[in-house]
């Protein structure tokens, strides 16, 4: 479907929500549907709409190795911008959507947890920002036309879906058995889902049935393999999105880039350790559950990419099985905490207090309660509410959301009780 008709069907819709009064994002399943199978037939509409989508989505994913958390961050930030574009358009004089703080609110709790700053000031361009003290602040000088930002709001749209679709993608080809860099190639060469499925899953089973040795061990090592083991071997480079063939000896460019950078810098880890655990302590760690329940962040380890507390009992274990433990600084411990920050479930409004949350919906990224009627809606849109069976999680679930997390950054400090 071209451009044209996908922007007067978002018009409609636009003057529909304004006489409700409704300024939330697009929910108009019709509409939501239609550009889900136009983008899935012609991707390169995403060039058509201008909003960088696939640019985005290749910087998010990169050295990432759970894909499937990667891409619902980055729906939400897509999400978040066609809010930001909709704030614009239907209330245009209101100052306060005029400036963005680049240190709070939904620019470090959304949006940079899953683009890079470049990445975030170009979409925002779009919009009329611009950078102001030495990226402190984006501001807004004037409203750009109505125009410009319904067709930015509907490229935002576009964003999120291509995230789901490629979510959906990872799914049924397996977490483990594929990268980013051959999701974005197969996704944006191949039309139709079923198309790009058949394709993921036939480099999966050609590298599986006909193991071969990377170009470079020190590569393999370097792209976060290790969870597939010897037999796979993506065909293009996580990092740069090169073919192997194009790299130099077998090494790829920006890794090496990178490493000189890190050295300069004196950021190498701890003394012993080869450059491929540099490059893997760059990827995103998790908080392990001690980190809920003793209120503390210290440690981490590199191995299991795992956030502790000090206390924690794993740790001696990681220790013993000579995994590389460190000392989290005051800057890891912030950066640790925006990255969670992102990940955080909110309570739905089912959830009154006394109650433990019984499901979570990792798409709404919120928690609920067993009998909630909201949970028919999410499975209606075919998102993944799970169960949480266990009441010791339950209360680790409700914790988790509850904590406030920056308390973590203070040395000796705990997180608040539930």
């Amino acid at each position: 479907m071209a451009v044209d008709s996908l922007l007067a069907q978002y018009k409609s819709w636009l003057l529909i929500a304004s006489s409700q009064g409704d300024e939330a994002p697009c929910s108009d399943t019709h509409l939501v549907d239609t550009m889900r199978r136009s983008i899935l037939e012609d991707p390169d509409l995403h060039n058509a709409l201008h909003n960088d989508a696939f640019s985005l989505i290749t910087g998010g994913l990169r050295d990432q190795s759970d894909l499937l958390s990667s891409l619902n961050r980055m729906a939400c930030a897509f999400q978040a911008l066609e809010q930001a574009a909709l704030h614009l358009y239907f209330t245009p004089w209101r100052k306060e959507f005029h400036t963005i703080k680049t240190y709070s609110g939904h620019y470090i709790h959304l949006l940079e947890p899953a683009f890079s700053q470049d990445g975030i000031f170009l979409a925002l361009s779009k919009l009329g920002y611009k950078s102001q003290e030495g990226g402190a602040c984006l501001t807004l000088q004037s409203p750009p036309l109505e125009h410009m930002l319904c067709t930015a709001a509907l490229g935002f749209l576009a964003g999120q879906l291509e995230c789901r679709i490629l979510s959906d993608m990872v799914l049924i080809s397996g977490p483990e058995l594929v990268n980013g860099a051959d999701l974005i190639q197969e996704r944006k060469t191949w039309r139709g889902e079923a198309a790009c499925m058949e394709r993921l899953q036939k480099l999966v089973q050609e590298a599986v049935q006909v193991p071969k040795s990377p170009p470079n061990m020190e590569v393999h090592k370097s792209c976060d393999f290790n969870k597939v083991g010897e037999l796979y071997l993506p065909k293009f480079c996580d990092c740069c999105h090169e073919t192997w063939d194009q790299h130099v000896n077998g090494r790829c460019r920006e890794r090496t880039e990178k490493l000189v950078l890190l050295k300069k810098k004196g950021e190498l880890l701890p003394h012993g350790e080869d450059s491929s655990y540099a490059f893997r302590a760059q990827a995103e760690f998790n908080m392990h559950d001690c980190v809920y329940a003793d209120g503390s962040l210290e440690q981490c380890c590199a191995e299991c990419r795992l956030l502790h507390s000090s206390s924690c009992p794993r740790l001696s274990v990681c220790k013993s099985s000579s995994h590389p433990v460190t000392q989290l600084t005051p800057l890891k411990k912030r950066e640790a905490v925006m990255q969670e920050e992102g990940k955080k479930y909110t309570l739905h409004i089912c959830l009154q207090p006394g109650k433990l949350p019984h499901y979570r919906c990792s798409q709404c990224r919120e928690l609920h309660y067993i009998n909630c009627k909201q949970l028919e809606q999410c499975r209606g849109n075919q998102h993944s509410a799970q169960m949480i069976m266990l009441e010791k999680d339950q209360q680790l679930w409700l914790r988790r959301s509850l904590m406030d997390l920056t308390r973590l950054c203070v040395d000796g400090g705990r997180g608040s009780e539930v």
